[in-house]
């Protein structure tokens, strides 16, 4: 195993001991309210018969359906794909900070971020940001840990917009999406919520901060794994 991996892995199983140890100290998140799951989030309200749930018959599959919900709903009602798939994240993962600089950051990345729309929808962009912040480098007086888990989790949603959609620009999604950027939004957050839940369980519900860093981190050897 060369050194470069182990510092990866270091990171990676880091990481979800971090994320696992804060989930199972955490308290219940959601609670019933008109037959949906609520989160504390002051966005939170009733979505039409027009935004079907996913299965939400374990605690992952609650959170993941929340996500779809929220996304759906924000999109619909405040508009911002990219802002609208972090905020229905942040408050249906319970282990995913409700970050306002994180929040407000995404404010440009809508609709490709560009004229055209001929970059990387909003939804996504905005859903990568949650991956990157849970999963991606930190700087505390320099950068620290590795790039490896945020591009891998990032890329098994893209995987999901490509098998979708074809694409993940702006214009492409778009287009085979008929416009419904709701649709698109909800999906986004779905997908995500899954491949979160998927790489660190669901051992409990308690909203948290983000993982602290660990007293123990690898530093980033060079060529390590930059997005293009």
């Amino acid at each position: 195993m060369t050194r470069s991996t182990q510092a990866e892995r270091h990171a990676r199983e880091s990481t979800r001991r971090e994320i696992i140890g804060l989930m199972a100290a955490g308290a219940g998140m959601v609670a019933m309210h008109h037959g949906h799951w609520m989160t504390p989030s002051a966005f939170c309200g009733d979505v039409g018969d027009e935004t079907p749930p996913p299965d939400t018959g374990s605690p992952k599959q609650q959170i993941v359906a929340e996500a779809y919900r929220l996304g759906y709903q924000y999109e619909q009602q405040y508009g911002g794909c990219a802002q609208c798939a972090l905020a229905a994240l942040q408050d249906a993962i319970p282990f995913l900070a409700a970050d306002g600089g994180l929040f407000r950051g995404a404010s440009c990345l809508d609709g490709g971020a560009t004229p055209t729309g001929l970059q990387n929808c909003g939804a996504f962009t905005g859903s990568g940001m949650a991956i990157g912040y849970l999963c991606g480098r930190r700087r505390n007086g320099k950068f620290e840990g590795t790039t490896a888990q945020a591009h891998a989790l990032v890329r098994k949603l893209y995987a999901q917009f490509d098998e979708r959609y074809g694409s993940v620009l702006c214009k492409d999604v778009r287009e085979k999406a008929q416009g419904d950027c709701p649709e698109v939004v909800g999906l986004a957050a779905q997908w995500t919520a899954q491949i979160l839940m998927d790489e660190f369980g669901a051992q409990g519900t308690g909203k948290t901060d983000p993982p602290p860093d660990s007293p123990e981190r690898p530093q980033p050897e060079h060529g390590d794994e930059q997005g293009s």
